[in-house]
């Protein structure tokens, strides 16, 4: 599914979207390190050719990612490349939204680490544990804020 949204951005006609998802990785704990290596290799050089922009994080075995940029571009990586990538299973999509303007702008892809303060954030909103999923509505507009400041 194609969402078509008009948007002016400095001063071109764009589509612009944000896509955020949630996946588990298939490796165990300590095989992660090379897939996250190439996730994060591959991201940056396709976002950057495409002007796509976002954030990767990974805790507790699950992915959480945020994709913006030009719907035709954000859509098919999701649809046609992510869901049918090997290293991820039980993708599931968050959020598709229009938006008006890119807020990784800085970032082709950010990866944040886990750390203390990300645990506090999830323990704040009454979850154990890093859990993607369970970030709906707010708790992800927060999460993505959150992203943005680390």
């Amino acid at each position: 599914m194609f969402f078509d949204f008009g948007v002016v951005v400095m001063g071109m006609n764009t589509q612009l979207a944000r896509l955020c998802y949630a996946s588990k990785t298939v490796k165990d704990e300590d095989e992660i390190r090379q897939d996250l290596i190439d996730i994060l290799s591959e991201a940056v050089d396709f976002n950057g050719r495409h002007q796509v922009y976002g954030v990767l994080y990974y805790g507790n075995g699950k992915f959480f990612q945020c994709l913006e940029g030009n719907a035709e571009i954000v859509n098919p990586l999701f649809y046609e490349k992510i869901t049918k990538d090997p290293r991820h299973s039980n993708v599931m999509l968050l959020d598709l939204t229009e938006i008006d303007y890119v807020k990784f702008g800085k970032w082709n892809m950010k990866y944040a680490t886990y750390d203390k303060a990300m645990l506090r954030f999830f323990t704040d909103r009454g979850m154990a544990e890093f859990d993607p999923y369970s970030l709906q509505e707010q708790r992800l507009e927060d999460f993505v804020d959150y992203l943005l400041k680390i």
